[in-house]
């Protein structure tokens, strides 16, 4: 029997705005163009998340920086299984070669690439409804230099590819989905290539979507939610990684994915250890060989809304509807502090280049400021007016002593943000606090079935105790609720719940 196709809920109007610039103290930001397409409705309890990505072949490929980080090639060694003789899937490079040559590693690992066989074009999955290609997709990859960008981004039931620089201004192709809206999306920097973009989506059904645009094939992870069937609310490749993905939930779970194995029905609480505030389930060791979730972590009775990777591949903080930061070490998989917020759940979450700071945002309309190694918070910066959904820090424009980073929010502003530690007033040490001293509501029941020994709890601070950051500038950007703020080399992206992406120029 046929099932209903996805009816989406209704959405509110937008309010009429144009804003076509903006200034900052190192010039002026202009629109270079818009990306929207009226006839999509969007999810708008979910909104828009962008991506972009171009092909490079420079010397100085992004890529080698995550391959000469150590933590790339940890990951690697301890999720690979490289030793065993009866992994379903060869390691992609032997070990000698990953540790003494990134440009190598990257080569070598070419001759073992898995492609998705599916084709989404012939598929009779009712999972998939269509997909709309541009009728000169052919002639428009054929033009295109390595510089080119890519973008890619998700409104109601739809994935869209389309150009960065507007040319065309139709969408290269377009997925449209029966069954689930997708959420979030992440495109793989490591295997990226001319004939190649591994790209993975997840979906308010759980099911995840590994989809390759340049050939129109997919594979299924999660099919039908048998693992999880929770919303995914974040996904992203592990850096430096092939074949390695983690997913967030909205049951307050992550689950470490490898694109390459089978699924398996998992039931959590079967196969159990606990570690510290935190819960890790994993298959039998035999299972686990073939079959996913590389592991599984619960973290909260509400939803994890967002995690991102330290710069060394180490750690990934990890925010949550709790109003909790938690810092995690991925290759012990211990959890070494937790932050409580101001006030509220926590929406984003960002590293600084130099993996010094953490950003987070949420519902008590502030950007906090978090110093990773000293484990304090630094700032909180008030310019907002409604919930923070998106933080990023500015590669482009950081050094040792200014950082600049950008947040967005509910309010549709864009807010840029410099600071420097040394301009602080400095608030007075925080020192961690035992198990047995807390009596915080928000920690109180995760810290309920806390070893002995955990990680360093840090309750909230009074205002008087933090210093407050000033922004640098405030603008009014989309007509509807922001969701993403992205930096680029010549650009800042901005996203909201409507399914429009703005793109601005920089000076």
């Amino acid at each position: 029997m046929d099932l209903p196709n996805l009816v989406l809920p209704s959405y509110p109007t937008s309010t009429p705005y144009d804003c076509q610039e903006f200034n900052a103290p190192e010039g002026n930001y202009s629109l270079a163009h818009s990306i929207f397409i009226p006839s999509l409705q969007p999810l708008y309890s979910v909104g828009s998340s962008a991506s972009l990505v171009s092909i490079k072949y420079k010397e100085n490929n992004n890529l080698q920086r995550y391959e000469a980080q150590p933590g790339a090639r940890n990951f690697r060694r301890m999720f690979m299984n490289d030793s065993d003789e009866e992994s379903a899937f060869p390691p992609t490079i032997p070990e000698d070669e990953s540790s003494s040559s990134p440009k190598l590693s990257f080569l070598s690992r070419n001759s073992y690439k898995k492609k998705p066989r599916t084709s989404i074009t012939k598929t009779n999955s009712s999972f998939v409804q269509k997909i709309v290609t541009n009728d000169q997709l052919a002639k428009i990859l054929m033009s295109r230099t390595s510089d080119d960008t890519h973008l890619f981004y998700n409104c109601g039931t739809s994935f869209v590819w389309m150009d960065a620089s507007g040319h065309p201004k139709e969408p290269l192709s377009r997925t449209v989905f029966t069954r689930a809206c997708p959420t979030s999306h992440d495109v793989n920097l490591l295997t990226r290539a001319a004939d190649q973009l591994d790209l993975i989506i997840g979906f308010t059904s759980g099911d995840i979507i590994w989809f390759d645009p340049l050939c129109n094939k997919y594979g299924r992870i999660n099919k039908g939610g048998i693992m999880n069937s929770s919303l995914i609310t974040m996904i992203k490749w592990l850096p430096g990684h092939e074949n390695l993905f983690m997913a967030s939930f909205q049951d307050g779970s992550i689950m470490l994915f490898d694109k390459d194995k089978e699924d398996e029905v998992f039931h959590p609480d079967l196969i159990q250890q606990e570690k510290h505030t935190f819960k890790i389930s994993k298959h039998a060791p035999k299972i686990a060989l073939k079959c996913n979730p590389v592991s599984h972590w619960k973290l909260s009775l509400k939803s994890v809304t967002a995690f991102a990777f330290s710069p060394d591949c180490q750690h990934v903080a990890i925010v949550s509807l709790d109003g909790l930061l938690r810092i995690v070490n991925i290759l012990h998989e211990t959890m070494s502090d937790i932050y409580e917020s101001y006030y509220g759940g926590l929406f984003c979450v960002s590293w600084s280049p130099d993996g010094r700071y953490i950003l987070t945002g949420g519902q008590d309309d502030l950007v906090t400021i978090w110093a990773f190694k000293e484990q304090r918070i630094i700032a909180r910066c008030q310019g907002h007016h409604s919930w923070v959904t998106s933080v990023a820090f500015d590669p482009w424009r950081c050094d040792e002593k200014l950082y600049r980073f950008a947040s967005v929010g509910e309010d549709a502003k864009l807010i840029l943000w410099d600071f420097s530690v040394n301009a602080l007033h400095k608030p007075k040490r925080n020192r961690s606090t035992s198990v047995s001293s807390m009596t915080s509501p928000p920690l109180s029941s995760i810290l309920s079935t806390m070893e002995e020994k955990g990680p360093n709890i840090h309750p909230v601070l009074s205002k008087t105790r933090v210093a407050f950051l000033q922004p640098t500038v405030i603008k009014t950007v989309h007509g509807d609720p922001c969701t993403g703020v992205y930096f680029r080399e010549d650009a800042i992206i901005t996203s909201d719940k409507r399914g429009k992406i703005n793109i601005w120029q920089r000076p």
